[in-house]
């Protein structure tokens, strides 16, 4: 088994091979061409721009939350491929989205960098609350909220 190649996106085990530790599994993709994905790269981001600009939404703003929403879905952990695109698309419509109110409220003028830094932190940080709100004690709450309200504080 050592000279044969693992069947692309099996998950193949291996005994006493270097590139594994202990005969653990290994998933092996085939890595892309340096040159198609330069091209794939070029291709999205001639797309993206060219819809900004038929668009006439702001190309920075568009950008940044484009690339905010690929770096969320890139990052993204134990999340399967069809959810990951759709969280990728709420980023990037809710990244584009709130430029204007993240402009007004905080230091930040550039487009470009509101945008990215709302669509990579937009999902995980709504995910984050939901799974709080889902395992808060309301009666906790309720309890901590009067007795601050008693103390005056």
């Amino acid at each position: 088994m050592a000279g044969k190649r693992p069947v692309v996106g099996h998950a193949t085990k291996y005994f006493n091979n270097a590139r594994t530790r202990c005969g653990l599994f290994l998933w092996e993709f085939g890595m892309a061409e340096p040159a198609s994905s330069i091209a794939t790269a070029g291709a999205v981001a001639a797309t993206v721009s060219l819809t900004a600009l038929l668009t006439q939404l702001d190309p920075g703003a568009v950008a940044g939350a484009f690339a905010g929403a690929v770096t969320f879905a890139l990052t993204a952990k134990d999340t399967a491929r069809v959810p990951r695109v759709i969280y990728a698309l709420v980023s990037l419509v809710v990244g584009y989205a709130a430029v204007p109110d993240v402009a007004a409220l905080s230091p930040i003028q550039s487009p470009f960098i509101a945008a990215f830094l709302v669509s990579a932190l937009v999902v995980h940080t709504t995910i984050t609350v939901i799974d709080r709100i889902k395992t808060v004690s309301f009666r906790e709450v309720w309890d901590s909220l009067v007795s601050a309200f008693r103390k005056g504080g």
